[in-house]
C-alpha cells in the first residue's frame, strides 16, 4: 500500500507543469571620469564608461546614455470649497522643463550572450538652454528664450510640498525586449556658470546721489551752530552762515563676486556752501548693512500660475557709537574688509524659465549734526557673479616693484683679524700685599706679549686700558684649620 502511494505521488509530480525560472537581471553601472566633487563649467567635457554585466543571454531592445539638465518646480494650493480657504485638501502643481538633452545609443534590438560589456561616452556642456516658449507661457519675470545655463540649485519653499530644483546628470537606460520596464542608473553633476564679464580683484563702484533724502537742521540747531562758528570767527571777517542743506551720496558696487571686497563710501555735500567755508561737518553714529535674498519659483499653469517667493535677510554689518567725523565735501569709507563667504548660500544671481534668484543691498547710516540725528537709507539691487576659479584670477599687483631681492648667499674667505686671546689678556695672578698680611689677592694684568694689545698700542709698552679696580674684586676665602692655643 505504501508502494502504491509513493508511485501515485511520483506520477503527480511528473504531470505537474514546470514553473519557469526567473532570469538573472543584468548589472548596469555608470562611471564618470574625474573627481566626483568636480564643478563643471561651460564647454567642459564629461567622459566616462558604461558597464553591462550579462549572466544569461538577454534580448535588449535599447541601451543608451542620456546627458541632460532639468528645471523642476513643485507647489500646492488649498481648494476653495464654498468660499472657505481653510479646507484641508490641497491641489498640487508641478512643472518639469528639460533645459537640454543629449543622447548616445549603444544597442538597439540586440541579443547579448553572457559577458561583461564596456562602452565609453563623451558629452560637452552646452552654452545655452534649448527650450523656447511663447509670450504668454510664463510670467513677465521669467525667461522664454534660450539663455545661459543656470547653476545647480535646490530650495524648499514655504508652501507644503513646494520645491525648486535645477540639476544636471548622466543617466544610463536599459530596456528589455518585450518589456516596458526600464532599468536606470544615474550620476548627478555639479554645474556652475562662468562669469560673463572681466573680473578684477576690486569691485567697480557706482555713485548714487540721494536727492530724496536731502536734510537740513531745525531752527534751534541753526542758532547753536551760528554761536559756535561766531566764537571761531570772532576776530576775523566771517561769511554769512546759513543752515546747511545736506545732500548725501553713496558709493556702492552693482556687481560683486565671492571673495571680492565690497567697498561702501559716503559723502555729504552742503548745497548752500559748496566749498565748505564754514567748515561744517557731521558725525557718523551707526551703520547697518543687510543683504536680502529673494528666490521665486513658478509652476506654469495656463490659468493660475502659482508662484512661491522665499525671502531671507542677513545683517552683515551692525555698528553703533562710531563717532566718525565727516566734513562736507569729503568722502568716508564705511567698510574695510567686507567680503561674501563662498558657501552653498552664495548662489549667483540667475533667471531661468520658472526659477529666479536675486539680491538686494540695504544700507542704513545714522548721522548726527549738532544735537540733531537723521538717518540715510539706501536699497539697491546687487548682482552676485559666479565665483571665479583660481586659474582665471589675475595675478596680484605688487606695489613695491622697485624693491630689489636680497642677493644669494655666497661663501667668502675668513677675515685675517682673529679674536683676541682672553686668557693672555686677562691673566689671573696672585699679588702679594705690601702689608705683612699673608692673604693673597687676585688682580687682572695685561700681558705685554698679547698680539691684540700690541696692535692697539703700536709698541711693546704695557697698555693703559681700563681694568677692574682691585677694590671691586672679591677676595677668595680659604678654609684654614683651627689652631688651638697652647
Amino acid at each position: 500500500m505504501c508502494y502504491n502511494l509513493a508511485e501515485s505521488l511520483h506520477g503527480l509530480l511528473r504531470r505537474s507543469p514546470k514553473v519557469p525560472r526567473k532570469m538573472a537581471a543584468p548589472a548596469l553601472r555608470l562611471i564618470v571620469d574625474g573627481d566626483s566633487n568636480k564643478v563643471y563649467r561651460k564647454g567642459d567635457r564629461v567622459t566616462g564608461r558604461l558597464i553591462l554585466v550579462v549572466e544569461e543571454e538577454q534580448q535588449i531592445e535599447s541601451l543608451k546614455v542620456v546627458f541632460a539638465g532639468n528645471c523642476i518646480t513643485k507647489t500646492s494650493r488649498p481648494f476653495h470649497v464654498n468660499g472657505c480657504d481653510s479646507s484641508p485638501s490641497r491641489r498640487e502643481y508641478e512643472e518639469k522643463i528639460r533645459l537640454f538633452n543629449q543622447e548616445q545609443e549603444f544597442l538597439s534590438q540586440s541579443t547579448l550572450p553572457p559577458k561583461k560589456y564596456t562602452w565609453t561616452f563623451e558629452f560637452t556642456f552646452p552654452e545655452l538652454t534649448e527650450p523656447r516658449y511663447k509670450r504668454l507661457a510664463h510670467g513677465v519675470n521669467y525667461l522664454k528664450e534660450p539663455h545661459a545655463l543656470p547653476p545647480t540649485f535646490q530650495l524648499k519653499t514655504n508652501a507644503p510640498g513646494g520645491a525648486a530644483q535645477i540639476s544636471y546628470f548622466i543617466q544610463a537606460r536599459l530596456t528589455h525586449d518585450g518589456s516596458q520596464e526600464v532599468k536606470r542608473c544615474r550620476v548627478v553633476l555639479r554645474y556652475h556658470p562662468t562669469p560673463q564679464v572681466d573680473l578684477s580683484r576690486q569691485a567697480k563702484c557706482t555713485s548714487a546721489v540721494l536727492y530724496g533724502q536731502t536734510w537740513k537742521p531745525s531752527k534751534g540747531a541753526k542758532e547753536d551752530s551760528q554761536k559756535a562758528v561766531s566764537k571761531v570767527f570772532s576776530k576775523v571777517a566771517r561769511p554769512a552762515i546759513n543752515a546747511p542743506r545736506i545732500v548725501p551720496s553713496i558709493l556702492y558696487p552693482e556687481l560683486v563676486a565671492p571673495g571680492q571686497h565690497i567697498p561702501l563710501s559716503l559723502s555729504l555735500r552742503n548745497t548752500r556752501d559748496a566749498v565748505n567755508e564754514a567748515r561744517g561737518e557731521c558725525t557718523i553714529d551707526s551703520l547697518s548693512v543687510t543683504i536680502s535674498t529673494y528666490s521665486t519659483s513658478m509652476c506654469g499653469h495656463s490659468l493660475t500660475q502659482p508662484e512661491d517667493v522665499v525671502s531671507k535677510h542677513v545683517t552683515c554689518i551692525a555698528r553703533t557709537n562710531m563717532n566718525k567725523t565727516l566734513k562736507f565735501g569729503e568722502s568716508a569709507s564705511l567698510t574695510s574688509n567686507f567680503r561674501l563667504i563662498d558657501d552653498v548660500e552664495c548662489v549667483p544671481t540667475f533667471k531661468t524659465y520658472t526659477i529666479t534668484r536675486r539680491y538686494v543691498l540695504s544700507i542704513s547710516i545714522g548721522m548726527k549734526y549738532s544735537n540733531e540725528h537723521f538717518t540715510i537709507r539706501s536699497s539697491t539691487p546687487l548682482e552676485i557673479l559666479p565665483r571665479v576659479p583660481r586659474s582665471m584670477l589675475p595675478p596680484p599687483v605688487d606695489d613695491d616693484e622697485d624693491i630689489e631681492p636680497l642677493p644669494l648667499y655666497a661663501p667668502r674667505e675668513p677675515s685675517k683679524e682673529f679674536a683676541p686671546d682672553y686668557e693672555e689678556i686677562f691673566a689671573l695672578s696672585r699679588i702679594t700685599s705690601s702689608s705683612s698680611s699673608s692673604s693673597n689677592r687676585l688682580a687682572p694684568t695685561y700681558s705685554r706679549s698679547s698680539s691684540f694689545m700690541s696692535n692697539m698700542s703700536g709698541a711693546s709698552t704695557p697698555s693703559t686700558a681700563a681694568s677692574t679696580p682691585a677694590s671691586e674684586i672679591e677676595e677668595p676665602l680659604y678654609d684654614r684649620p683651627m689652631q688651638v692655643a697652647t
